[in-house]
């Protein structure tokens, strides 16, 4: 079966993913961030520094958040056999209204960065960090981003010019996300009151949907 890449939210690393339990079968591997070139490097073009870790050359792509925008743009250059995508985007229409205004205010360009941490105590309410493990992990990853990193992800998520939904794409998301809101689309397999952090606090849940498409893999001959 073809290896199975996990590409984490904006900033975060493989804690976002332990909770999750697939067969043991399984091969995972975690696609590790890169410092980005400059405010300004495309997308595209980051994406192309991270081929070097995908060393299967038909794999499947999970991305959290962020990471489901990654994973999407890599199988333009790499042919996954499928793409799964959770709490994220499946095409740049899904984005709020309310994020792009922001965007063409420049406030992710322009805001001082400790006015940006300085948001966290709403944070855990905004990202659904139930426990107190949770709200511990996210203030980790609140306080230990790169500004470079965040400003540079905050702006390609903004122009993200994703039109039309890509081949094999399975989307998955939580009905009560705060985040990225949950937009009730055929193609969506949706998790009943997932917040934007289900894949920690509905692991269970979110873990089962997830073998079983990887499974189906297999059942389909796609080995």
């Amino acid at each position: 079966m073809s290896k199975v890449y996990f590409i984490s939210g904006l900033g975060a690393d493989w804690r976002m993913f332990q909770f999750l339990k697939l067969p043991d079968h399984i091969a995972q591997y975690q696609v590790k961030w890169l410092e980005p070139l400059s405010f300004d490097e495309p997308l595209d073009s980051y994406v192309k520094r991270l081929l070097p870790q995908i060393e299967d050359p038909n794999p499947i792509l999970v991305g959290f958040s962020f990471g489901g925008l990654v994973a999407i743009e890599l199988a333009k250059i790499i042919k996954p056999i499928r793409i799964i995508v959770i709490s994220s985007l499946a095409t740049r229409y899904a984005l709020p209204w309310y994020y792009k205004l922001a965007g063409k205010a420049l406030l992710h360009k322009y805001v001082p960065f400790k006015v940006m941490q300085n948001t966290y105590p709403i944070a855990p309410f905004f990202f659904g960090a139930q426990t107190p493990y949770e709200r511990r992990l996210l203030k980790s990853v609140f306080f230990r981003i790169d500004e470079k990193f965040l400003r540079w992800a905050l702006a390609r998520l903004l122009d993200w010019k994703q039109e039309a939904m890509s081949p094999g794409l399975i989307q998955i998301h939580g009905t009560a996300d705060k985040v990225l809101p949950f937009v009730d689309e055929a193609h969506t397999i949706k998790i009943n009151d997932g917040e934007h952090l289900m894949v920690i606090h509905r692991a269970e849940e979110v873990s089962a949907v997830l073998s079983r498409i990887l499974l189906d893999c297999t059942h389909d001959g796609q080995e």
